[in-house]
């Protein structure tokens, strides 16, 4: 599998993890912001955000990431960082995500 179909795989195993207060996985939900693979460390690597700094369910996503993409073919390390430098906002749900919520 070439570095590009595992960032798509990753993607795909991404959408596995449920943010808890809205049912929504994380990618439809614009928490994740990049996902990327190096293929000679064998490591995911996530950029990802919370609605809030205080968010409750923050490490319950984080630990949902980390074993998912673990379980990804070629995985052997998965690192997630948080970031709050680009604030998450209603904006970024994805149109799937707009329609799962009910919002038109």
């Amino acid at each position: 599998m070439t570095e590009a179909e595992t960032v798509e795989e990753l993607v795909l195993a991404t959408k596995d993890v449920i943010d808890p207060e809205t049912g929504l996985n994380l990618i439809d939900m614009g928490l994740v912001f990049h996902v990327g693979y190096s293929a000679s460390m064998r490591r995911a690597h996530v950029v990802m955000t919370f609605t809030t700094p205080s968010c409750p369910s923050g490490g319950v996503m984080v630990e949902g990431v980390e074993r998912r993409l673990a379980d990804v073919e070629g995985v052997d390390y998965v690192k997630v960082d948080v970031t709050f430098e680009r604030p998450w906002t209603p904006e970024r749900i994805t149109p799937e995500g707009r329609d799962a919520l009910g919002w038109r």
